[in-house]
């Protein structure tokens, strides 16, 4: 990258920054994905995997500017399972990100939340 990045410009115009920037109605449209109780269907102690996966969805919704049938969504449920980052009984959100990188992730409709260590 050359140059300063953006936060470092001291004479960084403001006023041309929008003044509502909400993806979840980014001109009339829904960018993110759905929420989900992590306790559902029991105590499980996931918001590090739920995080991660709904982050990286939003972004390749973004990405893709909503062109698919559905909105993009990535399986919680497994990274429970491969227990990259944790359990239902806490987690690391970095090693979610640093797995999908490896790995890759799989969508949310291959394998249902069941809030359970495998």
């Amino acid at each position: 990258m050359n140059g300063p990045r953006p936060h470092e410009v001291e004479d960084f115009d403001v006023s041309a920054l929008p003044d509502i920037c909400d993806w979840r109605n980014m001109n009339g449209k829904n960018y993110l994905s759905w929420s989900v109780n992590q306790h559902v269907p029991r105590y499980c102690g996931s918001c590090w995997s739920m995080g991660t996966t709904s982050a990286i969805a939003d972004r390749f919704n973004i990405l893709n500017n909503l062109t698919t049938i559905t909105p993009v969504s990535i399986d919680a449920q497994m990274v429970i399972n491969n227990q990259w980052g944790g359990s239902c009984n806490g987690g690391n959100p970095n090693e979610v990100y640093e797995n999908a990188y490896e790995s890759g992730l799989v969508h949310g409709s291959c394998e249902q939340y069941i809030a359970y260590n495998l």
